[in-house]
This record gives C-alpha cells, sequence and structure tokens, in this order.
C-alpha cells in the first residue's frame, strides 16, 4: 500500500510528466522540486540547507516546473542559499510567468509600474488560477 507522501509524489510526477511531454523527464524534474522544498524547509527527513535547496531547485526549473522557478527567483533574490542576484531572479520570475504561473503573473503585476500592464498581468493569473482550480477538481 502506498503512503501519503508516495501518493502525492506519484501525482505530483504525473503532472510535471505531462507538463514537460515525457513521464521520465517529469519525474526527475518533479524528485527534484520535492528535494529543494525539502532541503529549504528542512522536512522530510533531510535537513534545513539552502544551498542544496536552490541547486535541486534549479535543476527542478531548468527541466520546465513553473512552481521551482517562482520559488529560485525569490531564493535568489533574497540571497539564500546562494549569492543574492537580482538578475537572475527577475529571469526565473518572468519565465514561470511565461509558464503561467499564477504567482509569478501577480508578483510581475505588482511591480509593472504601466497600470495597464499591471491589470492585464492581474487578468492572466486570474485566468491561469481559474485553469489550476479545474485541473484539480478533475
Amino acid at each position: 500500500m502506498m503512503g501519503k507522501r508516495g501518493a502525492a509524489l506519484l501525482l505530483a510526477a504525473a503532472f510535471a510528466g505531462a507538463a514537460a511531454g515525457s513521464p521520465v523527464a517529469g519525474a526527475a524534474a518533479d524528485s527534484d522540486y520535492l528535494r529543494g522544498l525539502a532541503y529549504r524547509n528542512g522536512s522530510n527527513g533531510l535537513p534545513r540547507d539552502a544551498a542544496r535547496a536552490v541547486r535541486a531547485l534549479t535543476a527542478a526549473a531548468e527541466r520546465g516546473v513553473p512552481a521551482a522557478m517562482f520559488i529560485l527567483s525569490h531564493m535568489l533574490a533574497e540571497g539564500e542559499g546562494a549569492p543574492r542576484d537580482a538578475a537572475a531572479s527577475r529571469r526565473w520570475l518572468e519565465m514561470a510567468a511565461q509558464a503561467e504561473y499564477p504567482e509569478a503573473l501577480q508578483e510581475m503585476a505588482m511591480t509593472e509600474r504601466d497600470p495597464a500592464r499591471a491589470a492585464e498581468l492581474l487578468r492572466e493569473a486570474a485566468h491561469a488560477m481559474q485553469h489550476r482550480a479545474h485541473e484539480t477538481v478533475r
């Protein structure tokens, strides 16, 4: 019988694999993402280690996991686990937004100086969040 953690990993790998077009690529990206979260939070039997979290999240982000891109963006902005890097932080945030990650779109809207563009980004975030809700229900 599969435990809650195993079921969550399997479900997340399926979503990531579908997004990446390959179950193997998706499983590897998901594994990196979950390992990065565990190192960042000191959970799932792993010690809190921000540097390892950055490495794992970078691997997941490079494989196209928008949530990893978003978290990595914040870590780089704060200098958590790696030297502070505003340019890299912004690139990862923009990549997450391009992947229609609602939180990234919302954050970009909050820092946008052009009110019309900010409103557009918020509409995109709301639309992406609706898609996420529909996918979760299925």
